[in-house]
C-alpha cells in the first residue's frame, strides 16, 4: 500500500501566530524628539511604574504627554492597527481603537519583565533607540523574547523542534512590532553603553463589525 504525501499541498498549518513588523522610513528625526521626550520625563522625577529592573517606566499615560512626537507616534500605531485587525479578522471590518501607551528606558544590566497586556487586544513594541547592537559575548542583548503561547508543546515535542521555544526579536530604530496581547513576552538585559528607549502601546478594538 503506496503512502502518497505532497509536502507542496498536503501540510496544514494550524493554530498561526502572527506577528506583524512595521518599519518607518526616515524616523530618525522622530526618534530623536521621542528619545528626548522619554529621557525629559524620566529626569523630572516622575515615579518608575515597576516592571523593569534596573531602568525605568513611565506610567500609563504616555499620550497624555504635550509633545509632537507622541502625537506623531500615536497616529502611526493607529495606522498600524487599521492595517493588522482586517488581517486578524478576515477582510474589510469598520472598528474604534483606544490606545494607552508607556515608555521603558534600559540601561547597562537592565531588562524588563515577563508581563503581557490583559483586557486589550494588540500590542506593540515601538523601537525608539534600540543601543548598541548584540555581540558574541551577549548575542541576546536586548532582544524581545516572546513566548510560545502553546505550553504544552514543549512536554512533548523533538528536540530539533523549535515549537515551544520562545522567539527572539532584535529591535531595530524605527521598528514597530505588533501582536496579540495575549501573548507574553519580556526584554532581555540590556549590555550596551546608551540607553535603550522603547514605546509600548496597547490597543482596545471596540465596535468591531464586518464591511
Amino acid at each position: 500500500m503506496e503512502l502518497k504525501f505532497d509536502s507542496r499541498t498536503d501540510i496544514l498549518e494550524v493554530f498561526p501566530t502572527r506577528l506583524f513588523m512595521f518599519a518607518i522610513e526616515g524616523s530618525a528625526p522622530l526618534n530623536d524628539a521621542l528619545k528626548a521626550a522619554v529621557l525629559t520625563r524620566e529626569a523630572s522625577g516622575e515615579q518608575n511604574a515597576g516592571g523593569v529592573i534596573g531602568g525605568w517606566r513611565s506610567g500609563g499615560n504616555l499620550f497624555d504627554w504635550q509633545d509632537k512626537g507622541i502625537d506623531t507616534i500615536r497616529q502611526t500605531a493607529l495606522g498600524a492597527v487599521q492595517t493588522v485587525v482586517p488581517q486578524i479578522a478576515g477582510g474589510d471590518c469598520t472598528f474604534n481603537a483606544r490606545l494607552s501607551g508607556s515608555a521603558t528606558v534600559l540601561r547597562y544590566g537592565a531588562y524588563e519583565k515577563s508581563h503581557l497586556k490583559p483586557g486589550h487586544h494588540l500590542t506593540m513594541i515601538y523601537t525608539v533607540e534600540a543601543g548598541d547592537t548584540p555581540n558574541a559575548d551577549a548575542p541576546e542583548s536586548g532582544t524581545i523574547e516572546i513566548d510560545d503561547p502553546r505550553g504544552a508543546a514543549s512536554l512533548a515535542g523533538l528536540p530539533i523542534d523549535p515549537v515551544g521555544s520562545p522567539m527572539l526579536v532584535a529591535p531595530k530604530n524605527g521598528q514597530l512590532t505588533v501582536f496579540p496581547s495575549w501573548l507574553t513576552f519580556r526584554t532581555n538585559p540590556y549590555y550596551g553603553d546608551g540607553e535603550r528607549v522603547t514605546l509600548t502601546i496597547s490597543a482596545e478594538i471596540l465596535s468591531l463589525k464586518r464591511s
